[in-house]
């Protein structure tokens, strides 16, 4: 038995670049999977109210309407126009008094555009109707808060 080390064998040593090369297609991977959990939004000034309740509704039992201070309409997400919006709800298959629609509307856009848009909801039997609005504080509130 030959017990003696053996000085012909190279030795050891460890190639990182595959390691490497994974790890750079794993970031790789990360950034351009990560561009698609941002979604697109619409920008809105809502109206503040400093009384009321907040109203939760579960998201099947509501249907969605966004109106932007250039007066897009948006249903559900999607663009479409004070035209169709009649038949888009009749395609969701609610009943009127079964759902609560929601109507967000940046505070600048014309009162006549959300009486064309409530006339529309009415004529379809929608009779639920809410509006989004962000909460203020009261005014004397606001200056207890401001005091020392």
């Amino acid at each position: 038995m030959n017990f003696r080390p053996n000085t012909k064998l190279p030795t050891p040593d460890l190639n990182l670049t595959p390691l490497v090369d994974v790890v750079l297609l794993l970031l790789l991977f990360f950034m351009v999977t990560a561009q698609f959990s941002i979604l697109p939004g619409l920008k809105l000034a809502l109206p503040g109210l400093a009384s009321g309740e907040q109203v939760r509704v579960p998201a099947h039992e509501r249907l969605e309407i966004t109106v932007t201070a250039e007066g897009d309409i948006y249903f559900e997400g999607q663009p479409t126009s004070l035209k169709n919006l009649p038949l888009l709800l009749t395609r969701t298959g609610a009943a009127g008094d079964e759902v609560i629609v929601l109507i967000s509307a940046d505070q600048s856009v014309v009162y006549g555009r959300i009486i064309k848009i409530m006339d529309a909801l009415r004529q379809e039997g929608f009779t639920r109707v809410a509006f989004a609005a962000r909460a203020e504080t009261a005014p004397e509130a606001a200056r207890e808060e401001e005091r020392p």
